[in-house]
């Protein structure tokens, strides 16, 4: 994604971070190898690498770890109602529970094949419905 499309990604313009905010940050996530960035005209497009993929994933497991250090910390002064409606409000905000990986690839998914029907030729849009069609039935062979 581009910056711009990056901080329109943040959704509420209330909690939107500015320009002067998110393009530094950007910039230091590439110096330190978690992003990548390649010219598409004007724009930069910014893609997570292996080792963002694995600082999110590292940072999603020390998440959970605290969050069950501090239901351990909460049980024993808390009604048990109180802390499972906690741990409940928290499982439905972490998008059926996806690993940050899962999300980042759905996420990419979805913006590939949208960007690739706004621009690709009506041929290519062809070759795609064939490899939409077999990953579809593929995926359902799992069920």
């Amino acid at each position: 994604m581009s910056g711009y499309d990056l901080m329109k990604s943040f959704g509420d313009s209330s909690k939107k971070p500015s320009p002067g905010y998110i393009y530094p940050l950007l910039s230091d996530l590439q110096k330190k190898g978690f992003i990548s960035v390649k010219k598409d005209g004007r724009k930069k497009i910014y893609s997570i690498t292996e080792k963002g993929i694995k600082l999110l994933d590292n940072l999603r497991i020390k998440r959970e770890e605290t969050m069950t250090s501090f239901v351990k910390i909460l049980e024993p002064i808390t009604e048990k109602n109180e802390i499972q409606s906690f741990i409940k409000s928290k499982a439905k905000k972490e998008k059926n529970n996806l690993s940050l990986y899962d999300q980042f690839l759905l996420k990419n998914l979805h913006t590939q094949i949208f960007s690739f029907y706004k621009t690709g030729k009506d041929k290519d849009k062809k070759k795609m419905r064939k490899i939409l069609k077999e990953t579809i039935k593929k995926l359902e062979s799992f069920k």
